[in-house]
């Protein structure tokens, strides 16, 4: 069966060389230029990658690793980064992410070719069998409410069917209030659980989110049907 990659990059000589790769091996493969794309590429419903090459050295390396915590379930193969720095914190930051990075742009083709076989032998023979086991016993959790739906294994968000973009902190306030749906949470409740801490005068960052949050998902962010505000108290999902 023929698989199908992501190449995400705004470097011409690095999609060519990605290119040709993957047409050696006789697989397809889709061109993006922004996470975003990437994004809204995974939710598609149709979409099935085998895996991401995923070129950063035009994207913030804080941006990337909250993308790619939104989104690496979503995919049942590797994701090798390019990165042109070789800065302690850059390396530090990709290895803890636990992704295959290479930081080298100029790396010869014939040793890309290997590590991408390598990478997906492993997922095809070690990696993925562990995963499917994993998966048996979970179900997918799905809450909808409304033209909402969340899909919380898939970290995935969908307003009138389309997707909807949301940050890693976006997401976990959603479903933590979602998963407590009729109950009015409070601003130092949704702090730790969300945030880990409670200090004074930090409340400011949930209605911030929450305000972000009514911004994406409301059909009018100011007269909001679903994250209402309970006055003096905290907010509540319905």
């Amino acid at each position: 069966m023929t698989k199908k990659f992501l190449i995400l990059s705004q470097n011409p000589d690095l999609t060519t060389k990605l290119e040709q790769l993957i047409k050696k091996k006789k697989e397809n493969y889709r061109h993006l230029t922004t996470p975003t794309s990437l994004v809204v590429a995974l939710n598609d419903d149709d979409a099935s990658y085998s895996g991401i090459f995923w070129d950063i050295t035009k994207s913030n390396l804080d941006t990337t690793l909250a993308t790619l915590l939104l989104i690496r379930n979503q995919v049942a193969g590797p994701i090798i980064i390019f990165t042109n720095s070789h800065s302690d914190r850059t390396l530090n930051k990709l290895y803890k992410a636990k992704v295959d990075f290479v930081a080298d742009l100029e790396i010869n083709e014939k040793l890309l070719l290997r590590i991408f076989e390598q990478r997906l032998w492993s997922y095809t023979f070690k990696i993925q069998p562990e995963e499917k086991k994993l998966a048996k016993s979970a179900n997918e959790e799905i809450i909808e409410t409304g033209n909402i739906k969340i899909n919380i294994n898939k970290y995935s968000v969908f307003k009138n069917n389309e997707p909807v973009v949301l940050t890693p902190k976006e997401f976990q306030l959603l479903v933590y209030l979602a998963q407590n749906k009729g109950n009015v949470i409070s601003r130092e409740q949704l702090l730790q659980k969300i945030w880990g801490y409670d200090l004074l005068g930090s409340s400011r960052i949930v209605d911030i989110h929450i305000s972000h949050l009514r911004d994406k998902l409301e059909d009018d962010s100011s007269h909001p049907q679903h994250i209402l505000t309970k006055r003096g108290f905290g907010y509540r999902f319905i």
